[in-house]
């Protein structure tokens, strides 16, 4: 508490002292060259400061892509041609994975004198995970970068030991910059070639935003208990801050303030509803509860259990406050029309898997995924992100919608996957639905191992189509599918080592403290 109150005092220095730094490295930025200027980029970005200096960024990589040979030594340096081709793919632009074509034998495979350097291998590896179905040169980087990173003996340096094990569990472009901040900020720190001003400007910046996050936790910390859910039902989760940490994932950035709000709230109902399907309601009153959230209507409810009565009345009161305030264009009632189907879409394939289980019936893994990457939840989120963050007349945020439907749906898949890979087996002990490792078991006949191989393939199958939507459909959108994007990634750290939703282990807390808690050192 006198952290944060040293911190929220200092605020408006700080604030001050980030806009005089800022100036002075637009200066140094401008006057790097070639590939200096790429890993600046770099630098910038794990420092979670690209927002600060989107212009310049957007600016520099403009110019590079319609002139790849004005980067003096790119071609003949394989670390930098693999850090040019990820910084422009993630950025949306159209680079062809021929870049890496130098590096490569006459058999076709990535020359063996490539191994001896792990920084390269490293790169390589990165950059992999921004390729496109059907790439049959990025296909082989990644499993050539794989099993030189898998073959390594860890015991020759700990500093790059530590960031080989992570990058093998979780790729950059995977992974939450946010979440990584304080780790990347220390090791920057290290660095031998590190800018001491970027360094300062990345803990002034941490600090403001994290006193920022702190006074929204309070706010959210006083509506969550003020709603009394948690008083009166005993059979659902308490995650409120695992809810905000989520949203923080999505957008940290100090201009999206509202959404995380909004969405918080909304993670918060939907962790409650989804405890009511899968281990509360029975089904005649899962289904009495799935009519009332599709006609919106308190009658439906007036025979349910009073825990019940009280989650329906929470979610209509809240979704009704949420609509009113994001309202664009005088158009409330659409809004909340909007809200309401996507609520009722979440809630009705609740309902199917509740079925499935009841009747003991596995569907296959087609039919299950129709279902499942609407119960992710991602299509509701998606939609508030998309009501509270774009501009302009009701049909034409609509119209926006529609444009990112393919996006959403993957973002929407890779979060269920990830969700089925961690928690398929505490589900189906506590009577859940069988996950989408079960029904490809039964439909394929095969172990369990292969299932779960398959499910990952699922996930690159739907990363690889993300990156194909960024080039294609979000190349001068790329803040509008970020949000998106976001999530996946969220579902990966939630997921990839167990379940931080149902479980609040020692990372989770971990994180939250240094996220939520405890300041950088200036």
């Amino acid at each position: 508490m006198i952290c944060e109150i040293i911190i929220a005092s200092r605020e408006p220095a700080y604030q001050r002292r980030i806009e005089k730094l800022k100036t002075k490295f637009v200066h140094i930025f401008n006057q790097a060259r070639g590939v200096n200027k790429l890993w600046l980029i770099e630098s910038i970005n794990n420092l979670c400061l690209s927002s600060l200096f989107d212009k310049e960024i957007k600016g520099t990589l403009d110019a590079i892509q319609c002139d790849v040979d004005s980067i003096e030594g790119l071609k003949d340096d394989i670390e930098a041609t693999a850090l040019y081709f990820r910084l422009l793919r993630q950025y949306g632009y159209d680079v062809s994975q021929d870049i890496f074509s130098n590096f490569i034998d006459k058999k076709g495979a990535f020359k063996e004198s490539l191994r001896t350097n792990i920084r390269r291998v490293l790169q390589l590896y990165e950059a992999s995970h921004l390729a496109i179905q059907g790439e049959n040169i990025m296909d082989k980087m990644k499993d050539f970068s794989k099993e030189c990173l898998r073959d390594l003996d860890l015991d020759i340096d700990v500093s790059i030991s530590r960031w080989v094990i992570d990058a093998l569990e979780h790729p950059l472009h995977w992974t939450v910059q946010w979440f990584q901040v304080r780790r990347q900020i220390d090791a920057y720190e290290h660095q031998a070639d590190r800018n001491p001003m970027l360094l300062e400007l990345a803990k002034l910046n941490f600090n403001v935003v994290q006193a920022i996050h702190q006074r929204e936790l309070q706010e959210l910390s006083v509506w969550w208990r003020n709603l009394g859910l948690m008083h009166d039902i005993n059979f659902s989760r308490d995650r409120l801050i695992e809810s905000f940490l989520c949203t923080i994932g999505v957008a940290f950035e100090p201009q999206y303030a509202c959404l995380r709000k909004y969405l918080t709230k909304v993670i918060c109902l939907l962790i409650v509803t989804d405890d009511l399907y899968d281990i509360y309601g029975s089904l005649k009153e899962l289904d009495c509860f799935t009519r009332a959230v599709n006609r919106w209507n308190n009658k439906e409810i007036e025979h349910l259990p009073k825990s019940m009565k009280l989650c329906f009345c929470a979610l209509q009161d809240t979704m009704n406050e949420i609509a009113q305030a994001i309202h664009k264009e005088q158009c409330w009632n659409r809004i909340l029309s909007s809200i309401r189907k996507a609520w009722a879409d979440v809630c009705k394939a609740f309902l199917l898997e509740a079925q499935w289980f009841n009747e003991g019936f596995t569907p296959s893994l087609e039919e299950y995924l129709k279902s499942a990457w609407i119960s992710s939840t991602g299509p509701l989120i998606f939609l508030i992100i998309h009501l509270v963050e774009e501009e302009g007349p009701y049909e034409e945020l609509m119209d926006k919608w529609e444009r990112k439907k393919n996006l959403i749906y993957y973002s929407s898949l890779i979060f269920r996957l990830w969700n089925d890979l961690s928690t398929s087996d505490v589900e189906l002990e506590r009577g859940d639905a069988p996950s989408s490792i079960l029904c490809y078991m039964r439909e394929a006949n095969v172990s369990e191992d292969i299932a779960r191989g398959h499910i990952r393939g699922l996930i690159i199958n739907a990363w690889n189509n993300i990156n194909k939507e960024l080039i294609e459909r979000f190349s001068k959108h790329q803040e509008s599918a970020n949000l998106i994007i976001n999530m996946a990634r969220v579902s990966h750290f939630l997921y990839c080592n167990g379940d931080r939703i149902g479980v609040q282990d020692c990372q989770t807390k971990q994180l939250i403290q240094s996220l939520l808690i405890e300041p950088v050192e200036i």
